[in-house]
This record gives structure tokens, sequence and C-alpha cells, in this order.
């Protein structure tokens, strides 16, 4: 019952039923614990799970074991700072509770975070040093950790290590790569990165893609992104808002007007409505070309279909018409603005 409502997301109505459960005299254990303890991380009161853990338990004649323990120190390393859940681990291992790999998992995840790539590794050697085999979650850390410091080349190294202890790799994986490769301006690598998912047989997801072509649209290469788009689609996912902004983005800042207005009709047919940002990239590129009647025309068309207009969209509109010395146009806008 208890852990039913945990995950209906009713963490108060679970503690609830705890309370009751301790006062009928009933005998509380680990396995009762477990999902208030992950309860109370998911909602952010994980200073009040620490202490479950370390008072409220052995009060109730509980000993808390590996999975209580991992429990709090995940939730302490998405709190941060990850010298806390250093402290509980600490604990555990005074408690004599041996340590699995999910807490080293988790301890290497809140390090790469903190963007302490040293210290991730050295844990990530002492984990290996106990005999306990690292799992996927561990390796995707520390190459998000190297990605994240410009460090492809070790990432892919990793990477390789990981398939050669039998471990394969997950989209996850994959997608992260792809992102640190993107960012280093190394689209040709994370293009053959993509195609060695496709040959090793997993499955790129919308994410996968959308990294790629957006690196493509902000390096100028619109029609590689488009080539992408159309591989995406034939391979059956489906894009999403994101990937017609970011193609809708490239192609506006290319002058190709025309195709940003065909890739939104395309969009809009396939049911995707266009959201603030697309709306805000159209319209400043046609203000921006002096087509301002045409810019307003094809706002109020994007409102039809369910696009919101904010301040940014106005103040282009206002620009523009400015510009054209088209004052009562101007005004009237603003009027459209206040209201």
């Amino acid at each position: 019952m208890i852990g039913c409502c945990i995950r209906m997301n009713h963490l108060g109505l679970g503690l609830i039923f705890f309370g009751r459960f301790i006062r009928e005299g009933q005998r509380a254990n680990a396995f009762i614990f477990t999902p208030l303890l992950k309860g109370l991380c998911y909602e952010n009161r994980v200073s009040e799970a620490v202490a479950m853990l370390l008072y409220k338990m052995p009060k109730l004649g509980c000993t808390p074991n590996v999975i209580s323990y991992n429990t709090v120190i995940d939730g302490l390393c998405k709190e941060g700072p990850v010298s806390n859940a250093f402290r509980l681990f600490e604990q555990m291992l005074s408690a004599g509770i041996v340590p699995s790999v999910v807490t080293y998992s988790s301890l290497i995840d809140g390090l790469c975070k903190e963007g302490a790539i040293i210290r991730a590794f050295s844990l990530f050697e002492r984990m290996l040093s106990k005999g306990i085999a690292p799992n996927v979650v561990a390796y995707n850390s520390l190459i998000n950790g190297l990605c994240k410091e410009g460090d492809t080349e070790k990432a892919e190294e990793l990477l390789s290590y990981m398939v050669s202890q039998g471990l394969k790799p997950n989209v996850v994986t994959y997608n992260t790569l792809v992102d640190g490769l993107c960012k280093k301006g190394q689209l040709d690598k994370a293009v053959e990165m993509l195609q060695s998912m496709v040959y090793e047989g997993h499955d790129p997801n919308v994410v996968t893609y959308n990294t790629i072509i957006d690196a493509l649209c902000k390096e100028g290469g619109i029609e590689r992104a488009e080539e992408l788009l159309c591989i995406m689609i034939s391979r059956g996912k489906n894009p999403d808002v994101l990937t017609y902004s970011t193609l809708i983005y490239g192609l506006c800042k290319m002058n190709k007007i025309e195709k940003a207005k065909k890739l939104l009709n395309e969009m809009v047919s396939k049911g995707i409505l266009p959201n603030t940002v697309i709306c805000n990239i159209i319209v400043d590129a046609l203000c921006k070309r002096g087509e301002t009647d045409r810019a307003e025309k094809l706002l109020y068309d994007m409102v039809d279909e369910g696009a919101t207009p904010d301040l940014i969209t106005y103040n282009s509109l206002i620009n523009g018409y400015s510009k054209l010395g088209c004052w009562i146009e101007t005004i009237r806008v603003f009027k459209d603005m206040i209201d």
C-alpha cells in the first residue's frame, strides 16, 4: 500500500499509512522504508530522507540495507553538493554495509556533474579494485563528464573500453558523445557516430537527430541538415517542434524564407503546432527583409494555428514598421501588444 502511494506520487498518503502501520504495532523493515526514502528524495526532501535513514529507522529497530543507503546517496548526489553524499557513503562503510555498483554509479555521476572528473575516475578505479563491474550508467556518467570537459577523444576511448568489457552502449551513451562532438565542431565525426549507432543495431532517437541537425544549422550546413531530416523520417522517427524550429531558424538565417514557410506548413499539416520560438524566427526574418506586412499576416495565421506571440514578436513588427516609416501600423501593433 505504501509503495503504491509513492508510485502514484502521493507521498503524504504513504506517510499516513506508514504511521498507521507503526501505531498498529507492526514491525517495519528496510523494504517498507525504501519507497518512503525514494518519495522524499523525489520531492527534494532529501534532508528528511537522511534523518529517516540515520535516526528513524534505527529507532524503530530497523537496520538500513544497501538499497536504503543507495536511495539516499543518489538523492544527495542529485541535490548537491556531492560532498554530502560522500559523508553518508563513509557512514555506510562504517556501518559495515558493502557498496554496490549502484552506490558507485551515483557518486561517479555526482562528481562528473560537478566537474570533478579526476575524482570520478579515481572512484571508478576504486570500484574496479573492489571487483565491482561498472554498469552502463557509470560509463555514461564518465563519458558525459569527459564531453563536458571537451575531451571527446578520451570519451571515445572509454566507449571502446566499455564495449571490450562486454557492455553494450545505449542511446544515452551515443547521444552524449554526439552532443560532445557537435559542441566541438566535429560534425563529420558526429554523423559517423550516428551511422555507427545504426550499424551496431542501436536505434537513434529524436534527440540524436535534433542534436546533429542543430549543429549543422549553426555551422551553415542547412542542406545536410535537410538531408538528415529526410533520413530521420525514412527511419520512422517523427520530427518534433524542436526539429522544425531548428531547421526553420537555419533556413531563415540563410535567407531561405520560402523554404522556411514551406517547412512550417509541413509541420502544421502533421499536427505539430508552431510555438513562440518559431513565430519569432519567421516574423523577425521577414521584418529584416522589409516584408513586415507579410510578417504580420503570417503571424496571425500562426496564431490561428495555436502560436502565442510574445514581447519579442511584437517588437520585431514594431521595429519593422518603424524602419519603413509606417507609423500608423507601428502604433496599431503597439496597441495590440499592450492589449
